[in-house]
């Protein structure tokens, strides 16, 4: 039997369990980024990837919300995009997506420009290599105008999480394009779509060479890509198959979350970590099962929803801890120092983004007539 949407969503269309492991996955990015600034500021370290690569491997998050994006988006517009290409739909589309990601990011980045300028007049001795790599002058039209994802050696600069922002937004393109040929063609097409992703991600992890999918201002828009196409197949595969009974979806998402955490600890091959991702999203979206009744509750749920706003917010906080720790002289030598960087590194995040999902994410995704809906079953990371 089919699935429809009023089968598996618990409100308005929206997967919830899928918004609440968005929220988790940005909240791993965070963790990455804080030990990335306290390892290569000389404070200490979280965990040391010798001992485990749980954290260190936290990039490869970014790819679970490539797929998440693929597979929501393709949920929330199958109807208006699956009967046919149509130039007025295609046109809704992509402003709905534009005001659900560009207001955010383009407020964050002229703060962080008023930010560099100010506190590079006031504290000139912030002003170290890392400063003149991360405040390009010259790359930020690249930022404001979202390419900065495909910008061989320009490097990570402004807000450095960005660029799967950025790349996302390109390869938002080809949804309009491949909806309505996957919904005339079914599972074929859905098969051709996810292996050719998948066929992406290999090519691109092997021609880059560097034994790792943490490609990011480079190749991203590659990277994204790979992603979203897997998303897109397997919306429509998800779709065509029957339900999964709520312990065999419990037995599946726990495989899948037990095997991802074991590649992230043990530092295996990145590409294995994909087909987990897609996994954890196919049992997600089904609603039933202790796992996604616990991951529909409360707090994860609103961590889901504001989780746009955690991952562009924590690239400025990023900035703020990355040049202000190391001025004030903090060393965190001890575990318990790390973490305890850590937990403040994770509060002023979310305060911040909670501010700025009410007031900049949410009146900007109003504007989008209509991407109020279609944003809350969206990845925008």
């Amino acid at each position: 039997m089919q699935k429809t949407a009023k089968d598996v969503s618990l409100a308005n269309g929206e997967m919830v369990p899928l918004t609440s492991l968005r929220g988790i996955a940005a909240l791993g990015v965070v963790v990455f980024h804080i030990d990335v600034c306290l390892f290569y500021r000389d404070m200490g370290t979280l965990l040391p990837k010798v001992s485990s690569g749980l954290i260190a491997n936290g990039y490869l998050w970014v790819d679970f919300f490539f797929i998440l994006s693929g597979f929501v988006i393709h949920h929330a517009y199958a109807e208006r995009l699956g009967a046919g290409f149509r130039w007025r739909t295609a046109a809704r589309y992509y402003r709905a997506r534009f005001f659900r990601i560009y207001p955010l990011h383009l407020v964050l980045t002229l703060l962080l420009v008023a930010g560099a300028v100010a506190a590079g007049a006031a504290w000139p001795s912030l002003r170290d290599g890392s400063w003149d790599a991360f405040f390009k002058p010259a790359a930020l039209p690249a930022n404001l105008l979202m390419l900065h994802a495909m910008a061989p050696g320009a490097g990570l600069t402004w807000n450095i999480v960005s660029w799967s922002i950025a790349a996302e937004w390109w390869v938002y393109a080809v949804a309009p394009l491949l909806i309505p040929i996957i919904a005339s063609r079914g599972l074929v097409a859905s098969a051709i779509c996810i292996a050719a992703g998948g066929l992406v991600l290999i090519s691109l992890y092997l021609a880059v060479g560097r034994q790792t999918l943490d490609i990011t201002f480079d190749y991203g828009v590659v990277r994204c890509l790979g992603g979203f196409l897997i998303g897109l197949g397997l919306y429509r595969l998800w779709r065509s198959l029957p339900r999964l009974s709520p312990a065999v979806a419990d037995g599946f998402a726990l495989s899948a979350l037990a095997g991802i955490l074991m590649v992230m600890h043990l530092d295996a091959n990145d590409l294995l970590v994909v087909p987990l991702f897609a996994l954890l999203v196919f049992v997600g979206a089904s609603a039933r099962g202790r796992l996604n009744r616990a991951l529909a509750s409360a707090v994860p749920h609103y961590l889901g929803r504001i989780s746009y706003s955690i991952y562009l917010v924590h690239g400025l906080v990023f900035m703020l801890f990355w040049f202000g720790a190391p001025a004030s002289g903090l060393r965190f030598q001890t575990p318990q120092a790390a973490w305890t960087f850590a937990l403040v590194f994770l509060v002023v995040t979310l305060a911040g983004a909670a501010l700025t999902h009410r007031f900049i994410e949410r009146p900007a995704q109003s504007l989008g007539h209509g991407s109020t809906r279609s944003g809350q079953t969206s990845s925008s990371v």
